[in-house]
Order: C-alpha cells, then sequence, then structure tokens
C-alpha cells in the first residue's frame, strides 16, 4: 500500500550531508522540528491529524543555502460514506466509514543570495497509500530602498494522483462508484487514477511607511485541472449513489491586505489583515482577522488573535440532489456548502538570543520555542447528512516548535 521508504531516506541522508559541509564551511544553519495536531469529533465522526515535521538548512559563504525536510501526515478518523443516503438521520451519520492513513512528504531545495535579491528553487515528493503527488515551486525575494520596501513573487506546479475505481463500463458520472478502499491501489488491475494538475502564482509587496507601521499587499491566483473530489465520498441521486463529480477546471483569485503597528509604550504590536476570494465556481469568501502579540520579557512574547471567515457556495452545490439537481455536477463536500466559521488562538514564542547565554547554548546561536492553540468553531448553515446537521462543528489545532540555529 505504501512505497518503500529507502529511496526517500537516501535522498534525505545525501541532502543532510551536503547541508552539514555548508554549515561547516561557514558555521550558519538550522533545524527546525514542529509537530502540529487537528481534532475535530461529534456524532459518528472524528478526524485526528498529526504531522511532525522536520527542516534542516545551511548557509555557504552568505551565496548559497542549502535545506532539506520531512513531514508526515498521520489521519485516523471516519467519514459519511453516502452523503444524503435515505434511512433517517441516525443511519446517515452511524454508517460512516473509517479511514488510516500516513502520507510522507520528502522536500529539498535552495537559495541564491546576492546584494539584491535571492533566488529560491523547490521540490516536495508525497506519497501515501491513494494519493501520490510531487511538485516545484520558484521564488524570487527583493529588499529595496534601504529594505523598506520588500517584493516578492512565485510560481508553483503540482503534479498529483488520486486511486479510483476502474470502471470502464461506467459511461456517465451517475455511474460511477465510489472507492472502497486503498487496497490495491495503483497496482490492481481493478483500480486506476485520476490526475490533478496545479499552477499557483502569487506576488507580495511589503512597505514599512515608519519605523512603527508596515502594511503587505498580496495577490494569487491557482489554477486547476483534474479530479478536485473525493473518490470515497458519494451522493444519493434517487435510485442509487454515485461518487461525487465537481467540475475539473478551476481558477481561484485571491487578495489580502495586511497591517501591523508597533505600539512602543506596551512593547505589543497590533496586527489587523483582509482577504477576499473568488472562483470559477462561484465560490466567494471574506476573511478578516484581528491579533495582538505582547512582549512579556526579553524573548517571550504572547499573541492572540480572532479570525472570521464566511463563504458562499459552490454553483452547483445542492443539500438535496434529488430534489434540487445543479446540472452534471454533484458534491458532497460540505466545505463547498455555504458556511462560515471563527478562530480564537493563542501563541507563545521564546527567542534566546545569540550570545545571551553561551555556555548553556554551546554551538548553537540561538533557539526559539513555539506554542500555537486555536480553537475553531464551524457554522454549516446548508449542509446536512440526510435530515441530520453537521455534528462535529469544533476543531482544536495544536501546534509545538522548536527551531535552533548554529
Amino acid at each position: 500500500m505504501q512505497l518503500t521508504s529507502s529511496p526517500r531516506k537516501s535522498t534525505l541522508v545525501l541532502a543532510f550531508a551536503a547541508i552539514s559541509l555548508a554549515a561547516g564551511a561557514r558555521a550558519d544553519g538550522g533545524v527546525d522540528l514542529t509537530t502540529s495536531l487537528y481534532h475535530d469529533a461529534g456524532g459518528g465522526l472524528k478526524m485526528t491529524v498529526l504531522t511532525p515535521s522536520l527542516t534542516i538548512d545551511g548557509t555557504i559563504a552568505d551565496a548559497l543555502t542549502l535545506r532539506a525536510g520531512y513531514e508526515a501526515d498521520i489521519v485516523s478518523g471516519a467519514s459519511v460514506a453516502v452523503v444524503d443516503a435515505p434511512g433517517g438521520a441516525v443511519d446517515a451519520i452511524t454508517s460512516a466509514t473509517t479511514l488510516n492513513d500516513i502520507r510522507h512528504t520528502a522536500s529539498a531545495g535552495f537559495t541564491l543570495h546576492s546584494d539584491f535579491a535571492d533566488l529560491s528553487v523547490d521540490y516536495a515528493y508525497g506519497t501515501e497509500s491513494d494519493y501520490q503527488s510531487h511538485g516545484f515551486s520558484v521564488s524570487a525575494h527583493s529588499e529595496l530602498f534601504e529594505r523598506n520596501t520588500t517584493f516578492d513573487i512565485s510560481y508553483a506546479r503540482g503534479f498529483d494522483r488520486a486511486c479510483a475505481l476502474n470502471q470502464p463500463r461506467a459511461q456517465e458520472a451517475v455511474d460511477r462508484q465510489r472507492l472502497p478502499s486503498s487496497t490495491g491501489c495503483f497496482s490492481a488491475d481493478d483500480r486506476t487514477y485520476f490526475k490533478l494538475d496545479l499552477s499557483t502564482f502569487q506576488g507580495s509587496w511589503t512597505q514599512a511607511w515608519a519605523p512603527v507601521f508596515t502594511t503587505q499587499f498580496t495577490l494569487t491566483a491557482q489554477i486547476l485541472n483534474g479530479f478536485q473530489g473525493s473518490p470515497y465520498r458519494a451522493v444519493w441521486l434517487g435510485r442509487s449513489a454515485a461518487m461525487e463529480n465537481p467540475p475539473e477546471n478551476r481558477a481561484r483569485y485571491a487578495a489580502g491586505l495586511s497591517a501591523r503597528l508597533w505600539v512602543k509604550p506596551l512593547h505589543g504590536a497590533l496586527q489587523l489583515s483582509g482577504r477576499v476570494y473568488r472562483d470559477s465556481w462561484d465560490l466567494r469568501s471574506v476573511t478578516a482577522e484581528g491579533a495582538y502579540e505582547q512582549t512579556i520579557s526579553g524573548g517571550l512574547r504572547l499573541r492572540g488573535r480572532v479570525r472570521f471567515y464566511d463563504q458562499t457556495a459552490a454553483v452547483f452545490f445542492s443539500d438535496n440532489y434529488v430534489r434540487q439537481p445543479r446540472g452534471q455536477y454533484f458534491t458532497g463536500d460540505r466545505e463547498l456548502s455555504s458556511m462560515r466559521n471563527i478562530t480564537y488562538g493563542l501563541r507563545l514564542v521564546y527567542d534566546l538570543p545569540p550570545g545571551e547565554d553561551g555556555d548553556v547554548l554551546g554551538i548553537f546561536d540561538g533557539f526559539r520555542i513555539v506554542a500555537k492553540a486555536d480553537l475553531i468553531r464551524f457554522d454549516f448553515r446548508a449542509f446536512h447528512y440526510g435530515g441530520a446537521d453537521v455534528p462535529n462543528t469544533d476543531a482544536l489545532a495544536l501546534t509545538l516548535g522548536l527551531t535552533s540555529r548554529f
């Protein structure tokens, strides 16, 4: 079910060796260890995702930075297999199917530094029992006018494959059956795969208008082509259920503006941001966030935030395709319905600056410890499982990270 791990390990060992040489040449490198946990539960539904990651980097003579990383997504939970199936509110949720999988992602990249700009190139490969992906990104960073103005631009290209049932006789989307399990994916004769290609463009302008006030404006565009649903999820269409069938093409656009004001008497910073989004599926959203970060003492900072998100439904979304069909497309994805959520978050950061305590740090120049907690509350006002409301409407996200420089 999983690809062998020996090629990934060999690649990472070589990358680690190269970065170690780089760090030795100039004694400038870093290690970042982070673990995140996401959990939501309610009724018969639940989802838990544990994400440990490791990134290391090293710089040679201020001209070249090499980096390599590894990340795993350990997923366990239960989801509804057939959305809006008849049988009552209880059956729709108690018939949920379990899912357990591990996604492995290895990445490597480099950055070229100059007096005027930095150029970065990165590559990542991910695999799990029913999904494979690889992609690259190219980005440039430039600082002008005594570093008061910063421009960033990037392009990313992704190539994904999702496992599915091989159904040569299913001529129409309404005849396709959902994938019952990941057994035999990418190897068995009764399995095939759907492709998904992604192209992402992003540019940002960061401006320091005064020593205490900065703004950032960001534009993002993404083009997707291929299967963008879940092969495990089916939708009840009247007499039978069929694997969901969203459009294959999607264009996404977003613009964001954020501002940060340093409140000198309080030794804190006020942060405000907003984002608008629209795509070719006619899904529109708005995001607003307010945060305040307070320096407690030395390198210890506490940040609190509140984030509000609201979106409309995709043009082909229906809460009941038997009574309200929406043309040739249908989906059981609740995140394509009209919804909103609000996030309450706290983040604690502790920085031990270089040279503050050399006897304890030894070969290390500094440490950063980050602890973060977010409580997310969802409101799915137009989505139901049969006659039942979505039961898992609260989620908790925790992150613990350690970064060291040497």
